[in-house]
């Protein structure tokens, strides 16, 4: 090999490693992603992941006040059957149970007759429970009675027809009649809230208000910094919208007669943030 071919083959392998180290070390492009749904959990890409990053980081909240369309009612039936004492104490849950299906079914009609769907009404709880007390003569637990309790979740669109739907199911307690007279039967109103149906259609508004707020948050940093504000870098929504229940009231049982128990719909916030990256020229 001459010196002339030495120095050839020099070149091209210098030249060969350079390119290769050019091609690593080209920088990724970041590029906000906007078209992620809504209920995309957060999360910093790879390169601002670090202690380092550089540029403005804010958090944009959107918030809006709106009038709910969906009312949650939680009702049902809970029923005691004590035992029955005697030479033999006997103790059952049998008909506990038939009372407590007996008076679902009247809850089922009085819900149906207000054009409620089957698909809205869902069992939430059922059970049925060995009810026990302290007896101080044998210092143990005994055996007293059964608990059957029956709950189900009713989804209401009628927000105007709450109160005298709540009253019709209380009623409900008067016309069923205990398979024994020891039986105790309870309907219960447990809790009444609010919500949004479906929130996709404010997803728009919620999002413009949010990069807005982010966008004058990192002016703000940038003023008070005495730095030039450069280009977007990174955005992404941080959680989903929050839909927050507007509970009425809770543990409510049989009440006074009169007229419609009075409901307030009222209004509540949906919120939504993003959190977003600026250069800094």
């Amino acid at each position: 090999m001459n010196k002339y071919q030495f120095i050839k083959i020099i070149s091209f392998f210098t030249i060969f490693v350079l390119l290769g180290c050019t091609q690593a070390q080209k920088p990724q492009n970041v590029t906000p992603n906007l078209s992620t749904p809504i209920k995309a959990e957060f999360s910093l890409p790879q390169q601002f992941g670090n202690n380092n990053q550089s540029g403005i980081w804010v958090t944009g909240k959107g918030k809006l006040s709106v009038k709910p369309d969906l009312a949650i009612i939680s009702a049902g039936v809970e029923v005691t059957n004590p035992c029955r004492q005697g030479a033999i104490k006997t103790c059952y849950s049998q008909p506990a149970l038939i009372t407590a299906k007996l008076a679902m079914e009247e809850i089922n009609e009085v819900i149906k007759s207000k054009g409620i769907q089957e698909k809205d009404i869902t069992t939430t709880r059922f059970n049925v429970q060995a009810k026990y007390a302290w007896d101080d003569k044998t210092r143990t637990q005994i055996l007293v009675g059964y608990t059957v309790t029956n709950i189900i979740s009713i989804k209401l669109k009628d927000l105007d027809s709450i109160g005298k739907l709540i009253d019709e199911i209380i009623v409900v307690e008067a016309t069923i009649k205990p398979k024994t007279k020891r039986e105790q039967v309870t309907i219960k109103i447990n809790s009444v809230n609010f919500t949004i149906e479906n929130t996709k259609q404010y997803q728009k508004t919620l999002l413009s208000s949010a990069i807005e707020d982010a966008i004058q948050k990192a002016n703000m940093y940038a003023e008070f910094s005495k730095v030039k504000l450069g280009n977007l870098i990174y955005i992404s929504e941080r959680g989903q919208v929050q839909t927050q229940y507007q509970e009425q009231f809770r543990s409510m049982a049989a009440f006074a007669e009169g007229s419609s128990t009075p409901i307030n719909v009222g209004e509540f916030d949906l919120q939504i943030s993003v959190y977003a990256g600026f250069e800094i020229d």
